[in-house]
């Protein structure tokens, strides 16, 4: 994450309940940045290929709960520093990208496909990596891997394995645990995945998925990537049965679930959006996720609803919107004091919140009876965004990962 980025993550920890606080002396966690390969071969119709070792690469770093430089956050900098998409850069230039993100670690390399000599065959594949410490660049190792073309999916990742182990020699998993624990995807899907990333417009992107998912029906990250793009679309039926897909090893699991919970609540079906609520606050207590935890519970009267909301507002008091649910619950609850305060405190934030205005009116008339949650259901908000990067580079300072 660049400059900017990172003084963003040290407002977004305010946003984390305080049950969860660290020495502002600490430092920051190590952040690693993968940027896609460089492709050798003088065949553009390949260079999907580069940006596929770096996904397979950064993924398996995160696995391990490295901090990892996202994908959008890496071509916002490529965008500042104008490198160009599928064009060589310059060793200078990466260290560049990964000064502008504050990465500590940078992995990068090339691969080129040599023709195939054998009918069928679809070429050989030489992929080569290297990692430097961008602090005091200093290489951290060099690697290789080659094979069939059509065996991309485990070339990739056994390359993979070899940054991890060096880059976590002490807990990284043996190469076999490794293998096993992955699944072993056909080229033209991690093709048409890979293109879906690099597409530009939502409708191109959304064909590329779907062959993905059709060639691969287990495709964990195709259904994520599917999945957040019929979310944001509104489509909540099409969106839970991608997001029911992604597995928990995948690293989108957590944000998938946060969106399957909307999507679910969207549906109605609220003890289904509690349930994927509460994996990811289980893991991730962000104020996001325990609002939107507190309002599904209150949709069919769990007594922890109160609690969860009070926690959400508690880690970040200038949002209005957890002062507004949090007023709501306890108006339905007849405590029309303290659900006047939470709808003065909205307004103070949003003087031009007609509802919290007048649910403020409802509490000062208490004589008109503690209207049911029937009557006040739909007003509720929820959360939409999220945002996990904070509480991982926070956890990431708590407790260190070993090298």
């Amino acid at each position: 994450m660049g400059r900017d980025a990172r003084s963003a993550t040290l407002i977004a920890m305010s946003r984390i309940p305080a049950l969860i606080f660290i020495s502002a002396a600490c430092c920051f966690a190590e952040t690693w940045l993968v940027v896609p390969f460089t492709n050798q071969s003088g065949r553009p119709t390949l260079d999907w290929i580069g940006e596929s070792i770096a996904e397979s690469i950064a993924e398996a770093l995160t696995r391990q709960d490295l901090l990892i430089v996202d994908r959008e956050n890496r071509k916002e900098g490529e965008s500042r520093l104008a490198l160009r998409a599928n064009s060589p850069w310059t060793r200078g230039s990466m260290l560049k990208l990964a000064e502008a993100l504050d990465a500590d670690h940078l992995v990068f390399g090339t691969f080129e496909v040599t023709p195939a000599t054998e009918v069928g065959a679809m070429g050989t594949l030489l992929m080569r990596a290297e990692s430097i410490n961008v602090r005091d660049l200093k290489r951290g190792g060099k690697f290789h891997e080659s094979g069939p073309l059509e065996d991309l999916a485990a070339l990739q990742s056994h390359l993979a394995w070899q940054v991890l182990k060096t880059s976590r020699p002490q807990t990284a998993p043996s190469e076999e645990e490794f293998r096993l624990a992955r699944t072993s995807i056909r080229l033209d899907a991690v093709e048409n995945y890979v293109r879906g990333l690099l597409a530009s417009t939502p409708d191109a992107q959304e064909r590329f998925f779907q062959q993905a998912l059709k060639l691969e029906p287990r495709y964990s990250q195709a259904a994520f990537q599917y999945g957040r793009l019929l979310a944001n679309r509104g489509n909540a039926p099409s969106a839970v049965l991608q997001l029911d897909k992604v597995q928990n090893w995948d690293p989108h699991y957590r944000e998938a679930n946060f969106l399957l919970g909307v999507a679910r609540f969207r549906l109605k079906d609220f003890r289904a959006a509690e349930a994927a609520f509460q994996r990811v606050s289980k893991q991730v207590p962000l104020s996001e996720v325990l609002n939107n935890l507190g309002v599904a519970q209150w949709r069919f009267n769990l007594p922890e609803a109160l609690e969860n909301l009070r926690r959400a507002l508690e880690g970040d008091d200038k949002d209005p919107t957890y002062h507004f649910n949090l007023g709501l619950v306890l108006l339905s609850r007849g405590a029309f004091a303290e659900a006047a305060d939470q709808f003065r405190a909205t307004i103070e934030r949003n003087p031009s919140d007609q509802d919290a205005t007048k649910l403020l009116g409802r509490c000062l008339r208490p004589q008109s009876g503690i209207p049911s949650r029937e009557d006040l259901a739909g007003s509720e908000r929820l959360k939409l965004d999220y945002e996990e990067s904070a509480y991982q580079q926070l956890k990431a300072l708590i407790s260190p990962a070993k090298k």
